[in-house]
């Protein structure tokens, strides 16, 4: 106490507190467990952490939400490693500690001749809310093997992304009139294969182990190896599974009633509004 700053007591305090939905879990440091409530103190975001959700590369990245992951919730060591399930929770919650529980959105209105806009509010406790008390099934059945699964990484989920940019990218070549068509073939041949190979690593990140009658493979060599040598049953049963996972943690778009002047031009009476959490508007327009 002799040599506190005069300063300290005018620097951020937590704004709201929050459970992960994951409780903690597949963390090699869980952070839920250096609290005594088991709730996360969330922090709202500096000047600097507004700057960094307005820089495209470090956006593009991932540098910048991880940066304002460390700055609002420091509880957790290292954003890069937590589960990607947790990370639209914390996001949100950073939202809600730095510019309150509600967000206005400009949306399109669908159906109409002109091009036309509505601003709309968005209550973020109800979007928080629903983001908890779900269950991450890490086990799926296939004739006689069992695939122990676990949800990507923050890390894993971004390199994946920068793949599929790229892919989009090579995807725009083919739509170039200015490119040959030999150069269009080769780049058709690039991108399929580079997309194969997507689908198969996004597969393979997610599975930490086979179960057999025999006993149980975690070597990653061996399973990557089993994967490009397996059926296709066996592999879509598991890329299934994942993809419904991936639809229970998804943010449930909101609904929201259209007004009745643009009702009676031909839109319809009710417009769903994905909720899309990592991105530079969502933290720097209240």
């Amino acid at each position: 106490m002799e040599n506190q700053s005069v300063l300290t007591k005018y620097k951020r305090q937590p704004k709201i507190y929050l459970t992960l939905p994951t409780k903690g879990k597949w963390y090699k440091d869980n952070p839920m467990e250096k609290t005594g409530s088991g709730e996360l103190p969330i922090y709202s975001m500096t000047a600097k952490d507004e700057l960094a959700m307005k820089t495209p590369d470090a956006l593009m990245n991932g540098e910048a939400t991880v940066a304002t992951i460390k700055s609002c919730c420091p509880m957790i060591s290292d954003p890069w490693q937590m589960p990607i399930l947790d990370v639209d929770a914390v996001l949100v919650a950073i939202r809600i500690a730095t510019y309150g529980e509600k967000m206005e959105m400009q949306i399109p209105i669908p159906g109409l001749k002109e091009a036309t806009t509505e601003n709309i509010e968005v209550d973020l406790r109800t979007v928080l809310d629903s983001l908890q008390n779900k269950t991450w099934v890490d086990v799926v059945e296939h004739e006689d093997l069992k695939f122990h699964l676990r949800p990507l990484t923050y890390k894993q989920s971004t390199d994946l992304f920068q793949d599929t940019y790229e892919n989009a990218r090579m995807a725009s070549i083919l739509q170039d009139p200015n490119i040959s068509d030999k150069d269009k073939l080769e780049a058709f041949k690039v991108g399929f294969k580079k997309l194969s190979q997507q689908t198969l690593n996004t597969v393979l990140a997610h599975v930490v182990a086979i179960e057999t009658p025999e006993g149980t493979e975690e070597n990653k060599s061996a399973i990557k190896e089993f994967f490009d040598n397996t059926d296709k049953e066996t592999f879509q049963a598991v890329s299934d599974h994942l993809e419904a996972q991936r639809a229970v943690w998804t943010a449930k778009p909101q609904n929201f009633k259209t007004p009745q002047e643009y009702v009676d031009q031909g839109a319809p009476e009710e417009i769903e509004v994905p909720m899309i959490f990592d991105q530079s508007n969502f933290f720097v327009s209240k």
